[in-house]
């Protein structure tokens, strides 16, 4: 219990927000995360992520999304983005995986580089042709965000991308367990674990983006977690 408190963080340093669950969570999770680092609300600058982190006021956030139209089109965005970086950068190498993006498409996504610059073309959350899309194997392609879009999102905005689990520890069985979060309340003794920073070098340069990846009916979802108190929380992250 105590290496579990001592390795978690309390989830009230975050604002937790969902997105919907329409197979481009990553996407759109990202989305909302730069409509809330970049101050300026105009869609111009929130593609050019200016002024990072000089964020606009969390206690508003809800209020914003309810009346903003750009999540979905920043969420396109944001695909094309990663898939060009991908496409114009196949031989860079992915520190956490020890592997170029081009080697790790296939271990990561299950399908070829070639299957991945044609199917990631499409947005996530759209069928193509009104059809689901398999590969050359026959298997679903769901264009779902991985390690590997999470490592080329860091690099075009250059911070660091930090992944989060919910936990919380169940004392009948003396081990964490899958911790709930229903309508973006965490239930009781559920804690956030950092298990994946990409770009680490970067994490205490520039605020980074807060992520919760957790899983829903057997499959992953990611929520965003915008922070309330990030010098706090890099403390924490940092003697971690």
């Amino acid at each position: 219990m105590e290496y579990f408190l001592n390795n978690t963080i309390e989830p009230n340093l975050f604002k937790i927000s969902d997105v919907p669950y329409d197979n481009a969570c990553f996407y759109s999770a990202i989305s909302k995360y730069v409509h809330f680092a970049v101050p300026h609300e105009h869609i111009r600058n929130l593609k050019r992520f200016s002024k990072w982190g000089k964020s606009k006021d969390i206690e508003k956030m809800d209020d914003y999304f309810r009346n903003n139209n750009d999540v979905e089109y920043l969420a396109r965005y944001l695909q094309m983005k990663i898939l060009n970086f991908v496409k114009e950068n196949p031989n860079k190498i992915i520190p956490e995986l020890g592997l170029s993006i081009k080697n790790a498409i296939p271990i990561i996504h299950e399908i070829t580089f070639d299957e991945y610059l044609t199917h990631y073309d499409i947005f996530a959350a759209d069928d193509y042709l009104n059809e689901e899309i398999y590969n050359e194997n026959g298997f679903l392609v769901d264009r779902w965000g991985s390690i590997i879009e999470q490592f080329v999102i860091s690099k075009i905005i250059g911070c660091s991308v930090v992944i989060f689990n919910s936990q919380k520890f169940n004392t009948r069985y003396n081990k964490p367990v899958n911790g709930k979060i229903i309508n973006n309340k965490p239930e009781k003794g559920v804690r956030l674990r950092p298990f994946q920073i990409i770009n680490k070098e970067m994490l205490n340069k520039k605020m980074p983006i807060f992520l919760i990846w957790r899983e829903y009916k057997k499959n992953g979802h990611y929520l965003v977690a915008f922070p309330k108190n990030i010098k706090l929380i890099l403390e924490i992250l940092i003697n971690k």
